[in-house]
């Protein structure tokens, strides 16, 4: 399970690497329906989260870089898993992401593109033009006040106009990006290659400060209130660490350590803990003001994804599991 369980009413979402994409009752566990991707072409992965709609799941397919495989972008009627559309591309390994009435999405060939939410028609597209001869990972675009961000395999951050995708900026840092962009308060976070963590103007990509960090920032980055939080890898070591940092990057708070590193994508926000999980089958919840280890699960796997509502926290590992636990209830 790659794809984060993403809950939407009694109904959980997720997909496998197997090639399904379920929808779980979230109390029980039992599918209330699925739908097998393998049937549309050479696909059967889901790299990147859903996006859930009023009345559709969305979520995007793909078949690594292959060069005969396909991908889709599904939009799937929530209750009973009907595709209301779907639309085919080389590749969709990351996120969708919505603003108003259209959906975004990228491809292993670094081409992002821009779809009507309704019916799943093309509004535009726009290449880097650069090539993916390694099969890197793709980084989950955002999308705010009509323009969408991206990373691109050129290694430049760009900022484009997400009504006709028109170049609005691009800023070149001193090293690649190597986490996807995070977006609050009209500033864009991103950590990069060169062991930092970096804030830019949201509107023209201005660099308003950075931060060293001990090791490389990898995955995607997470904030609660303001803290920013974040995985660091030290491949050398084989050891990871999750951080938090003032948002304002003034400063390192807190640190935790694992070995090996750590495996879901992002550090978890759920309920005043931050939660991780590792190859190892290990899911770690620790304080998010001051890292203090609150509890810690042994699963059969490797964890790949964390998700929750309210008192519920799921995880999907790699070999296919889905886990949900409850927190109890307090006299």
């Amino acid at each position: 399970m790659f794809s984060t369980p993403t809950v939407a009413g009694e109904l959980l979402f997720i997909g496998s690497c197997a090639g399904k994409f379920y929808a779980i009752n979230k109390a029980t566990g039992q599918v209330q329906w699925s739908y097998d991707i393998r049937k549309d072409g050479k696909q059967q992965s889901f790299h990147g989260d859903p996006l859930v709609t009023n009345e559709l799941i969305l979520i995007g397919t793909d078949y690594s870089c292959a060069p005969d495989g396909v991908g889709h972008v599904y939009a799937f009627e929530r209750d009973s898993g009907t595709v209301r559309w779907k639309y085919r591309s080389t590749s969709v390994p990351t996120d969708i992401v919505q603003l108003n009435s259209s959906v975004y999405f990228g491809s292993f060939q670094d081409k992002w593109s821009s779809v009507d939410l309704h019916k799943g028609g093309l509004n535009w597209s726009f290449a880097t033009g650069a090539l993916n001869k390694d099969c890197d990972a793709i980084k989950a675009p955002v999308a705010n006040a009509n323009r969408l961000f991206i990373v691109g395999l050129d290694g430049l951050i760009y900022s484009l106009d997400a009504s006709s995708g028109l170049v609005s900026w691009k800023r070149k840092l001193p090293a690649a990006p190597s986490t996807a962009l995070a977006l609050r308060d009209k500033t864009i976070y991103v950590g990069t290659n060169d062991r930092r963590i970096y804030r830019l103007n949201a509107e023209t990509g201005t660099i308003i400060s950075e931060l060293a960090t001990d090791a490389k920032p990898v995955g995607r980055l997470a904030f609660a209130n303001d803290s920013l939080f974040m995985f660091l890898e030290n491949a050398s070591e084989r050891v990871g660490y999750i951080v938090s940092v003032d948002s304002k990057l003034a400063g390192v708070r807190w640190k935790q350590r694992s070995s090996p590193d750590w495996a879901s994508e992002r550090p978890h926000l759920w309920k005043e803990s931050v939660v991780a999980g590792n190859c190892r089958g290990g899911m770690v919840a620790f304080r998010a003001t001051d890292g203090e280890p609150q509890w810690n699960l042994s699963l059969k796997g490797c964890i790949r994804s964390i998700g929750s509502t309210g008192n519920m926290l799921f995880a999907g590992v790699q070999e296919g599991t889905i886990y949900a636990y409850e927190l109890p209830t307090r006299p």
